[in-house]
């Protein structure tokens, strides 16, 4: 078997022990290969489950054993869990119990429409849904239990296939008695009042001579007496089967209803004094421990802390581009661009208003003196078609319920978004001062931490190297 599995790439040690009743040996192996150094453990040992070492090597044990004659050992089914066989020893398995009353029910079952019909007549709760994976569950109702047993874990007898089986053979037991499942329950017996004997007279009727049965009566009572010794004998085989599983119910219900001796309370020491613990002062976190080893890093450390980098992870977010919340750039300059066109349509409606009376009376002219006027004010006119174009094409981004703004709502407009642009002005203006200083270091705090890595790599690599050696040294 050493030789089949470990193919002469292992050395091993076989010792095969008689101090027992039965013989047998223990194997122990190198795990490491004679020939390319490999482990056990990585060549053999690896992947799924089924296919791990131990289940070869039960596989090749197995066919040695069918080779020689020798029985092979079959795998069990699933076994009992710990705390299903501490139930069973205190008598509180709900196993123990279901698997006597189905039991005792499948007796007086037809089929298994009436088992279900007679489970629920004795306390027993099934769930069968035949569509399902998990077809029938039990559980016993008013005994506490609370979640259902399914079938198949009770055993392979309890399984719907198994118990439609089970009282197939019991009926055909009957009906070879020529017995039904009926006859097996006792009727109860009516009780009968009793009464005070009244005085009777005797009278003697003459006798007749007594008749000669027929064949037909002697074969029917003989016919009747057998069918009722067969059913007698049944019913006493059944009721012995019955009082042992009574049996079994009473002392498994025994053994639960067992009270519990009360242990005796331990003694309550008496409360001694807290001592008071004086706790060492907790070490202050070096934030900036991994370049305090750079050339004049106690400098930039105050320089960064000064504008308020506290730490290298903060320095870090600036040394990779990373977005900051005290980043308002993208903010103030829209803030900028919209206060800015504000103001720039407010100048332009100020200009119109200004030169609006000059338009007017150019417009109010004929047309022989227009152009006198126009040329004597060109500028006037001029300065109010140029403010009423732009406001033409530029107040629509401004109606509320499609009218025009006034002059008054721009301008509360154009206050409102320069005091947002000046409330954030201060913090946006702290973070520009922290991107500045951490710029001027970027560069050499990253050559100094790449510079890090790559020691910490060699070092690696030196010691993986060191290993190899090692081991060539070890298998030579």
């Amino acid at each position: 078997m050493c030789d089949r599995f470990l193919q002469g790439n292992y050395q091993y040690v076989l010792a095969v022990h008689t101090d027992k009743s039965h013989t047998h040996c223990h194997i122990i192996f190198n795990n490491t290969n004679l020939y390319n150094g490999l482990s056990f453990t990585y060549e053999h040992n690896q992947g799924k489950v089924k296919d791990r070492s131990w289940a070869q090597l039960r596989a090749i044990s197995d066919e040695l054993c069918k080779e020689h004659g020798i029985s092979v050992i079959e795998p069990k089914s699933k076994g009992v869990s710990h705390f299903e066989r501490d139930m069973q020893k205190e008598g509180k398995s709900w196993k123990d119990k279901l698997r006597v009353r189905i039991a005792e029910v499948m007796l007086y079952s037809r089929d298994f429409k009436d088992f279900l019909e007679k489970c629920s007549e004795c306390g027993i709760e099934y769930v069968y849904k035949p569509s399902n994976k998990v077809k029938l569950k039990f559980r016993l109702s008013g005994d506490g239990q609370q979640k259902f047993t399914r079938a198949d874990t009770l055993g392979a007898d309890y399984t719907v296939e198994r118990i439609s089986e089970q009282i197939a053979e019991i009926q055909e037991k009957l009906s070879a008695a020529n017995v039904t499942p009926d006859m097996l329950i006792e009727p109860p017996k009516p009780v009968v009042p009793k009464t005070e004997p009244k005085p009777t007279q005797t009278v003697t009727a003459p006798t007749k001579p007594k008749q000669s049965a027929e064949p037909n009566t002697i074969t029917e009572k003989s016919e009747t007496a057998r069918r009722k010794a067969a059913a007698e004998q049944v019913e006493k085989f059944f009721a012995a089967r019955r009082a042992r599983r009574q049996a079994q119910l009473d002392m498994l219900n025994a053994t639960a209803s067992k009270p519990v001796e009360p242990k005796p309370e331990p003694s309550v020491p008496t409360p001694q004094p807290t001592p008071t613990e004086s706790k060492a002062p907790e070490k202050k976190i070096d934030e900036w421990a991994t370049i305090r080893g750079m050339r004049d890093s106690d400098k930039i450390i105050a320089e960064l802390e000064a504008v308020g980098i506290m730490s290298l992870s903060e320095f870090g977010g600036f040394m990779h581009n990373i977005h900051s919340p005290e980043d308002h750039t993208d903010e103030v300059a829209e803030l900028k661009a919209q206060y800015t066109a504000i103001d720039k349509l407010l100048a332009m409606m100020k200009q119109r208003s200004d030169n609006s009376a000059t338009y007017k009376e150019y417009q109010e002219r004929s047309a022989f003196t227009q152009k006198h006027f126009r040329k004597k004010n060109a500028a006037a006119i001029d300065a109010y078609e140029e403010a009423d174009k732009y406001i033409t094409e530029h107040i629509k981004a401004y109606y509320v319920d499609g009218k025009a703004p006034k002059r008054s709502e721009l301008a509360a407009l154009s206050k409102q978004l320069k005091d947002k642009r000046k409330a954030i002005m201060p913090e946006h203006k702290a973070y520009l001062l922290k991107h500045e200083t951490a710029m001027r270091y970027t560069r050499q705090v990253r050559q100094y931490l790449n510079e890090q890595y790559m020691k910490s790599e060699r070092e690696r690599s030196r010691q993986r190297t060191q290993a190899k050696h090692r081991n060539k040294n070890t298998l030579e």
